[in-house]
């Protein structure tokens, strides 16, 4: 019962909204009067006609090459194994390969002739 007095009260509430939207009035703008709109609005080319459309491409794959190609994919990424995973490394070879790794940096930094 609650339920419907919600919906009831919510279609009202919409409905008011919406009613004193439409009660606003806008001025009607013509922005090809404007000066900075007429060159522009004069100066538009023709539409496009149909009959100068690109032709339809012939090479396109069908649906089932998609589909093979896909399936590929995702068996090569099914195939993937990170061998992170497969032998985790402990915090004090992290901490370890962290500092090979900055030391790298700092002897490219020093041997850097800037």
């Amino acid at each position: 019962m609650i339920v419907n007095y919600r919906r009831i009260s919510s279609v009202v509430i919409i409905a008011v909204f919406l009613s004193s939207c439409a009660s606003i009035k806008l001025p009607e703008l013509d922005f090809i009067k404007f000066p900075e709109f007429k060159e522009e609005a004069e100066n538009i080319p023709d539409y496009p006609k149909v009959a100068d459309a690109a032709e339809k491409p012939n090479d396109i794959r069908s649906a089932e090459k998609w589909d093979g190609v896909a399936e590929t994919i995702i068996e090569k990424r099914d195939g993937f194994s990170d061998p992170d995973l497969l032998d985790p490394k402990s915090d004090a070879e992290i901490l370890l390969e962290m500092q090979d790794i900055a030391n790298k940096v700092n002897e490219y930094k020093e041997d850097d002739p800037e």
